[in-house]
Parts: C-alpha cells; structure tokens; sequence
C-alpha cells in the first residue's frame, strides 16, 4: 500500500462483485462501474481512496479473456449465463441494462483460463 498525506492507494484482484486487497482486505465496487467497465474475475485494480474518504477505482492489468455465447437463466433478481457445461453468475446491474430476460442469448466475458464463477455481460445477442 502506497500513502500519501491526503490519499491512500490500494492494489488488489476483482473477484466478481468486489476487489480483494493484496492484503486480504475486500472493497465493494459499485456494480454500475463493475458493468459499465466489463470487469472480468482476475482483473488487476487499483483504488486510491481520497482524503474525503471517497473511493476510486481504476482497472490496472486486465486478465486475458475469452467470449462465450451463453443462455440467460433467470431466477427472481438473479440472473445467471449459461455457455455449455458452465454457468456464471451476472451482475443484476447489467441484467438491468440489457433488460435481460430468461432465454435471452447474450456474449459474456470470463477469464481465458476460466475457473470463473462470475461473467461480465458485453452484449445481448437477442432483440
């Protein structure tokens, strides 16, 4: 961790819903940032937390990734793609902006060595 009088910089890995510090330590990440920036599981980020107290993250070394075409499952608020044998959870921030529905065919992304349980949603195929 790097400090300077007014902020404090953090490093750490995207996990799917949050980053895990080098030190163990989670931070919540706003879904709407997570999605909009198609942050995929491994991603490398940095947050510099300002001396207000707020927070900003930045993406710093993306994992290598592959696209998969999946199927939209959905159960209540829970929105899950399924590509083949795998399934991936999505972020309900992305289901929301996609206005995904059960059966949509959407691309996600996940991590090209892919042990993934997380999927960032690029697009939805069906109209």
């Amino acid at each position: 961790m790097n400090e300077t009088e007014t902020e404090k910089v953090i490093e750490g890995i995207f996990d799917g819903e949050g980053m895990t510090a080098d030190d163990g330590q989670r931070y919540p990440i706003p879904p709407n940032y997570a999605s909009k920036s198609k942050l995929v599981e491994g991603d490398r980020l940095k947050l510099t937390v300002s001396g207000d107290g707020s927070f900003v993250f930045k993406q710093t070394k993306p994992v290598e990734r592959k696209r998969l075409i999946a199927n939209v499952k959905q159960e209540g608020r829970n929105f899950t793609a399924i590509a083949g044998e795998d399934q991936y959870r999505l972020l309900l921030a992305s289901a929301t902006y996609f206005e995904l529905k059960e059966g949509d065919e959407v691309v996600v992304l996940v991590p090209k060595d892919d042990n993934a349980k997380w999927a960032a949603l690029e697009n939805k195929v069906s109209l």
